[in-house]
């Protein structure tokens, strides 16, 4: 493969709702499905040239490991370049349990993760497949790339840590939520990371509120959920101002996007609001969730076009991280790729601050946990622990000092941050 496809990875749309058979009790014990969420990268793919191949071989699971990476369109960063860019510390995750959750799962995950570890020179993963629902509904190679995705960054930044990837049947909320969730904290998961949400003006308050007990279940067992801020926007995919759910959850970190620049020798040199002809990060102020006290304490205001103001609600991202297409990640898929993509989306950032937070518990952050992380993150508002970010906007939303409704408190120099917390 001697040309890369650029994808953006993330969830913001949903489909019809659809009956699924209940494979297991946790399921039956929910009346019905909630919708269910869709990959978006396929609408947004920017091939590298006109021929660029894109789709793969359709039944994946390719053996060989293709062991040159091909020429980016723009950026494409390696693991060590990433750690570079953001001063990632020695903390490794090790001894911590990160959750990842995805639907439908790879069927080349194992060769997949083994040739991107061997690319990037990391060690094999302590790597957990539970399909805890029943067999998955079919092949999907969004949710495929997803899973690659998910977890190969959450593994490259937090490589010591182990993890466990939760493979739900289909890609309805009930699993991705009211099943997935608990089953990650009664096994031991310390983080939760998920690449996927809906536009909550789409998925309606009474549902959201509903749904939001199963995070604040997990944050009491000190567990700490982490979700992308989405895709689309400060619209989020519809047709004015909303924000994406589960990232506006009080009880779960919000990850927006930045696009990033940095130096010959990879050293963080800038960053700005993810806003590029592949899409935008997800951010904005919720309808559903009152402001939360770690944010109203601080006193944040966010800035539109009519100046900045104290959000009526709870705003949206918390945190920032890489997700530009431009300025993407390598990725190894052969589930229904050809293997190297270079792929953004703020599904990069959730897995990355997933393993910032594994790091952190890892060097002895004994203070850390779901109940304590957002109040310990926005203590590092305006310090030198995390990069401010002040330029750029999701089309509503602008960067601003301090917080702002598309970059949160900002992106992370990663050793800061796992001093600080």
């Amino acid at each position: 493969m001697s040309v890369a496809a650029l994808l953006v990875l993330g969830f913001g749309f949903f489909g019809v709702a659809v009956t699924a058979q209940p494979v297991a009790a946790a399921v039956a014990a929910a009346p019905s499905l909630l919708p269910m969420a869709h990959p978006s990268f396929g609408v947004i793919s920017v091939p590298t040239s006109p021929s660029a191949p894109h789709g793969g071989h359709g039944g994946g699971g390719g053996s060989t490991c293709t062991t040159t990476l091909p020429s980016a369109n723009g950026v494409a960063y390696t693991a060590s370049e990433m750690r570079s860019a953001y001063s990632y510390s020695s903390a490794s995750g090790a001894g911590e349990t990160i959750a990842i959750l995805d639907a439908y799962g790879s069927p080349s995950l194992s060769s997949d993760v083994a040739c991107f570890d061997q690319v990037m020179g990391l060690p094999a993963p302590s790597l957990t497949v539970v399909t805890p629902f029943g067999s998955v509904h079919g092949k999907n190679s969004g949710w495929g790339l997803e899973t690659s995705l998910d977890v190969e960054w959450a593994h490259a930044m937090a490589p010591a840590a182990s993890l466990l990837l939760i493979v739900t049947p289909s890609s309805s909320l009930t699993y991705l939520i009211n099943d997935a969730v608990p089953y990650a904290v009664s096994h031991g998961a310390k983080i939760i990371s998920m690449s996927w949400g809906s536009a909550e003006s789409s998925l309606g308050c009474s549902t959201e509120i509903s749904e939001s007990s199963y995070f604040t279940n997990a944050s009491a067992a000190g567990v700490i959920p982490v979700a992308a801020s989405g895709d689309s926007g400060a619209n989020d995919g519809t047709h004015a101002p909303t924000v994406d759910y589960p990232s506006a959850d009080p009880s779960v970190v919000g990850a927006g996007g930045t696009t990033l620049t940095t130096t010959s020798s990879y050293a963080w040199s800038g960053e700005v609001v993810w806003n590029d002809a592949s899409g935008a990060t997800g951010g904005g102020v919720s309808s559903c969730f009152a402001e939360p006290s770690y944010q109203s304490s601080q006193g944040i205001k966010v800035t539109t076009g009519s100046g900045a103001s104290a959000p009526t609600g709870r705003a949206v991202p918390d945190v920032s991280y890489d997700a530009s297409p431009y300025t993407g990640v390598w990725v190894y898929d052969t589930s229904g790729y050809t293997g190297w993509e270079q792929v953004g989306g703020t599904s990069a950032a959730a897995p990355q601050w997933s393993a910032i937070f594994a790091d952190a518990l890892s060097a002895g952050d004994a203070n850390l946990n779901g109940g304590s992380v957002h109040g310990l993150l926005y203590g590092l508002l305006g310090t030198s622990s995390v990069h401010d970010i002040t330029s750029g906007n999701n089309n509503v939303y602008y960067a601003s000092v301090g917080y702002d409704a598309c970059t949160g408190i900002g992106s992370p120099v990663e050793s800061s941050v796992v001093a600080a917390l």
